[in-house]
């Protein structure tokens, strides 16, 4: 581990249901829930209004907001295990990257962001696991409709392939961060107990692999 306690990232399409495994791996492994600050970002109604007028704006809220929060979870793991809903690197390497894809941040905002997370990355910590919730197009489609955010309601399915998109070319990338993935389409954590304790199961195995017994040691 790289930390004095174990550091939880859960990463997930938007729609994947991130908060809603947070908090129960909160609950469960008794770990400080740090959640994202959606409703607090005033520009993201605006984004999606008119995503070139607001992306810099947004993405770079979002962008300040996870290096203060990042940089209170390196204090925090002295003292505590933390498990965070979404890691800075989906924000920058998947929601951010995708408006510079799309045309919605030009290059020199795209280098603008960039140069502000790559002053900060080296003070970030690691996390000891990456929880990646595999969702369809189809049911996050579904739970953003379900759970009723008035701005989500008319996002592209074009958009949400781009972010599901890159969230994969960024794990495919990764060589140094552990990941589990959990297919989540038809096993429903906010409501069923018995894949609640299946989840839990399947991150603390990963935190801490059971012991296996050698048949050949004597």
């Amino acid at each position: 581990m790289n930390q004095e306690h174990e550091y939880i990232a859960v990463m997930g399409t938007l729609g994947s249901g991130k908060t809603t495994a947070a908090r129960l791996l909160s609950r469960e492994l008794n770990f400080t829930l740090n959640e994202e600050t959606v409703e607090e970002n005033a520009f993201l109604p605006r984004f999606y209004q008119d995503m070139k007028r607001w992306a810099f704006h947004s993405q770079t809220f979002f962008l300040m907001e996870k290096i203060r929060q990042m940089i209170a979870t390196k204090s925090q793991l002295k003292t505590t295990p933390v498990v965070q809903d979404t890691p800075i690197v989906q924000d920058v390497f998947s929601y951010a990257k995708a408006q510079h894809a799309l045309g919605n941040m030009d290059d020199a905002e795209w280098a603008l962001y960039r140069k502000i997370y790559e002053e900060y990355a080296p003070m970030f910590p690691k996390p000891d696991l990456i929880v990646f919730l595999d969702t369809s197009i189809a049911e996050i489609e579904r739970r953003i409709r379900e759970r009723g955010r008035g701005f989500e309601q008319d996002i592209p399915t074009e958009y949400l392939r781009l972010l599901d998109s890159l969230n994969r070319e960024w794990l495919a990338q990764n060589n140094d961060i552990p990941v589990i993935v959990f297919h989540s389409d038809s096993l429903d954590i906010s409501r069923n107990k018995d894949v609640q304790a299946q989840f839990v199961s399947l991150v603390r195995n990963a935190l801490h692999p059971p012991a296996t017994t050698d048949p050949l040691a004597s």
